[in-house]
């Protein structure tokens, strides 16, 4: 984030989000059934590979509003995969 006082810049912020203590082990719980884990999400692509990273998950869908969630879903689905969803489970 940046901080400007009238139009001139002031300062930098950096700001992360943390991963829960769980995360991880649950990740590798569900991939350890064989079962593939994509993060859908709404961040931005480079905070999502990063998060992805950190908790062991290869494949990322970022940038997605709430209301292209289901369409996100869908096109997983037409791949012909059984598709189940859980949310804020990772910060």
């Amino acid at each position: 984030m940046l901080i400007a006082i009238d139009y001139d810049l002031k300062g930098v912020i950096a700001v992360a989000d943390t991963i829960k203590d769980t995360a991880i082990e649950a990740i590798e719980q569900l991939q350890s059934q064989d079962l593939e884990v994509i993060m859908l999400t709404g961040d931005n692509e480079r905070t999502a590979e990063a998060i992805a990273k950190q908790v062991g998950i290869s494949q990322v869908i970022a940038k997605v509003l709430p209301k292209q969630k289901a369409e996100k879903v869908k096109m997983v689905q037409q791949q012909g995969k059984q598709v189940a969803m859980v949310g804020d489970g990772i910060n």
